[in-house]
């Protein structure tokens, strides 16, 4: 049993120290989606221009933190299987493959502890950086708000106490 813990753990370990190499802060994402817009590059050609305009109704169709504040469900474009998988944007680890278990899960505790955090880091970051957050991809922003949750818990690990031991004089 332990084997198995200690696997899992050192796993988790890599796993997170992967994810800290491609950590990206949210203003790296904004300034890159700002800088790649053909549609305020002034020196563009009129072929360009129609290019830029396309690319923009493509990124219309695409899901923003706008919408995934209205439904946070949506289909999963990655998956490989013949029946559609859905995902929630507040909750990324969960898979829902029917109407059954997407009311289930928007009913439960969990995810609406979730949204409600997803929902209060989106409005902040608004605040902070302008209206453009909410044209970015809600999962960058879940990446985000578990990259600052994952930092405060080990900041208070670092801070805490002891780990149970107590000298007394």
């Amino acid at each position: 049993m332990f084997k198995r813990l200690s696997k899992a753990s050192a796993l988790r370990e890599e796993l997170e120290d992967v994810e800290d190499e491609n950590a990206v802060s949210l203003a790296t994402v904004i300034d890159e989606n700002s800088d790649s817009d053909p549609a305020y590059d002034s020196s563009s050609d009129s072929g360009e221009s129609e290019e830029a305009s396309d690319e923009s109704d493509a990124d219309d169709t695409e899901f923003s933190v706008k919408q995934a504040m209205q439904s946070p469900i949506y289909i999963d474009d990655e998956a490989v299987e013949k029946v559609p998988i859905f995902r929630c944007v507040a909750c990324p680890l969960v898979t829902l493959k029917n109407e059954k278990s997407i009311d289930v899960h928007l009913e439960s505790k969990n995810h609406k502890r979730r949204f409600t955090r997803f929902v209060t880091f989106a409005q902040a970051e608004v605040e902070r950086e302008g209206d453009r957050v909410m044209h970015l991809d809600p999962r960058t922003l879940v990446d985000l708000l578990e990259d600052q949750r994952r930092e405060s818990e080990l900041a208070k690990k670092d801070t805490g106490k002891p780990n149970g031991v107590q000298v007394i004089f």
